[in-house]
């Protein structure tokens, strides 16, 4: 288990994915190549028709910045970080017990309160 601090992560080897990061950065700006143009007569007729919808030729920055926030917190996320991980849990201190007492434990409450 790989330490930093107070946070511990169980599979720490999945962090050596963030260095791919740019990669990724690299593979969401690359667009493909522009189609090239083929004259054909007929396209005549529909040239005074509105254009429907454009695309833009790159990704907004923002969108690439969440995409790659994204990524970041999944690879994270899967090495299953673990706040505290050399805390010790004996039984020497106050134990606190939680229990929901909301309408879906109505049904069997005496059995959860026992």
């Amino acid at each position: 288990m790989l330490q930093l601090g107070p946070i511990g992560f169980v599979l720490p080897w999945l962090l050596l994915a963030l260095p791919l990061l740019p990669a990724i950065w690299w593979l969401l700006r690359v667009t493909p190549p522009a189609p090239r143009r083929q004259a054909f007569p007929a396209v005549r007729l529909l040239r005074d028709l509105p254009m429907p919808e454009q695309t833009p030729s790159r990704t907004p920055w923002w969108l690439l910045l969440l995409r790659l926030a994204a990524a970041a917190l999944i690879v994270l996320g899967l090495a299953r970080p673990v706040w505290g991980p050399g805390a010790a849990t004996a039984g020497d201190g106050p134990l606190l017990l939680v229990v929901d007492d909301g309408w879906a434990a109505a049904a069997d409450w005496p059995a959860r309160a026992a």
